[in-house]
């Protein structure tokens, strides 16, 4: 196989996936491959490949992962100056946390999505227990690009926990260990020498201060979050970019234009329908010019734009994306945005033809649209055809600017002869 870091141990453990994908329709889920290999030993483009090449195709949900992510280090942290880095660590009593809660100084906004509560009454109880036996507690990290309104980057489920004992008052103690006769007991109830140990308890709260750069703060907030539930990038965007733009793409996820387009197959619980929105905006109204292969940075500046938009321009946007999302459902069908191969058999959605189909389809008139209408059936034909050339199938893979506008091109040369 010439250069490969695929050892013979590991090409068993994919021969035995490439059987389970053939009883499934030549289907494999991506956290069935993440659990089967060691990510951090082998090239994940490399496993693509593999199953690439034996006709099987990774999803997660029915959206293909995006492939150009893994073949570059858009994905992977990027070097940056270590001077724009201004992280500042300050000893800090739980009172002063929990006073911060009272008064609304710490983001807890819903729309944000990380799921806080995602501990059980037993772990939210033992947190409180290591507090009354003075167990360390792990450090905190905060964005304090807005002194009055911290966003958590590491430490939701804690300060969720201490917000439901001692500000909301709604939790009760259950199932301690050492303090069993403390069952039952809200903040309240509790003796007062055990509300001093939550009230005098120090911790240690890291700062990512307001000096850092947008982008070198995604980089903190994927590097340091290591909470049971990682966090997806769309989801650091949401916390950084708390705005208009938050709100734009949570619209616009709703629209039934966009949920038939897609045949309700982006899911929503990890913000997937959201960056799937941000995509669409930031290759149709950035400068691809801007794009340099890393996805991340690019959709960053997405969610900046958004949030300086004005009004009338948002109003825009979501009209022009109603258009986009119904006419390629009018023209493609079922088969918006996938790959059309002979079998028949309907592929995932995928991303970068996701990008190439809104691109092109936000340049046409509504007479453009239903001449394309009227010839749907061998515009799908031509793109089946198209879909069948090694050529594309490999653009697809590649994340740099010259394969973006290739892409691109070949949506639009394919669109543009049957208008």
């Amino acid at each position: 196989m010439g250069n490969t870091t695929l050892k013979k141990k590991d090409i068993e453990n994919l021969e035995k996936l490439v059987q389970i994908a053939k009883e499934q329709g030549n289907i494999i889920n991506l956290n069935l491959v993440y659990i089967t290999i060691d990510s951090e030993k082998i090239d994940f483009m490399e496993v693509m490949n593999y199953f690439e090449d034996r006709g099987i195709t990774m999803i997660e949900g029915d959206v293909e992962p995006d492939i150009t992510a893994y073949s570059c280090e858009g994905e992977k942290i990027r070097p940056f100056d270590p001077s724009k880095i201004s992280i500042t660590m300050k000893p800090m009593t739980l009172d002063a946390l929990i006073k911060r809660i009272q008064n609304d100084e710490i983001e807890f906004d819903t729309s944000f999505q990380r799921k806080a509560g995602l501990w059980s009454k037993r772990q939210k109880s033992q947190l409180l227990e290591s507090i009354f036996l003075r167990i360390p507690l792990p450090a905190f990290y905060f964005d304090a690009t807005d002194e009055d309104k911290w966003l958590i980057i590491d430490g939701l489920q804690r300060v969720s926990t201490l917000k439901e004992f001692a500000v909301d008052k709604s939790l009760k103690l259950q199932e301690l260990e050492f303090f069993p006769e403390l069952n039952g007991c809200n903040y309240d109830k509790l003796p007062r020498t055990f509300q001093r140990r939550i009230d005098e308890t120090v911790i240690n709260v890291y700062l990512v201060n307001p000096s850092t750069p947008e982008n070198v703060k995604f980089n903190i907030f994927k590097r340091i979050n290591t909470g049971g539930l990682t966090l997806e990038p769309q989801e650091i965007r949401n916390a950084l970019f708390q705005g208009q733009a938050t709100v734009f793409l949570q619209e616009c996820s709703k629209m039934e234009c966009f949920i038939n387009a897609s045949a309700g197959s982006i899911k929503s619980e990890r913000m997937l329908d959201r960056e799937f929105i941000l995509r669409y905006v930031a290759f149709c109204y950035l400068d691809l010019e801007l794009y340099n292969g890393n996805i991340d940075e690019f959709l960053n500046e997405g969610m900046k734009f958004l949030n300086h938009a004005n009004i009338s321009e948002i109003k825009k946007m979501q009209e022009e994306f109603s258009f986009v999302m119904n006419s390629v459902f009018a023209v493609m069908g079922n088969n918006s945005f996938r790959k059309i191969c002979a079998d028949g058999r309907r592929r995932p959605i995928n991303k970068v033809i996701f990008e190439s189909w809104c691109y092109v389809f936000r340049t046409l008139t509504i007479e453009d649209v239903e001449r394309l209408k009227e010839k749907k059936d061998i515009v799908q034909k031509e793109y089946m055809r198209l879909c069948e050339s090694q050529n594309y199938l490999y653009l697809l893979k590649v994340p740099d600017k010259k394969a973006l506008y290739a892409r691109i091109s070949a949506v639009k040369e394919l669109v543009y002869q049957f208008i």
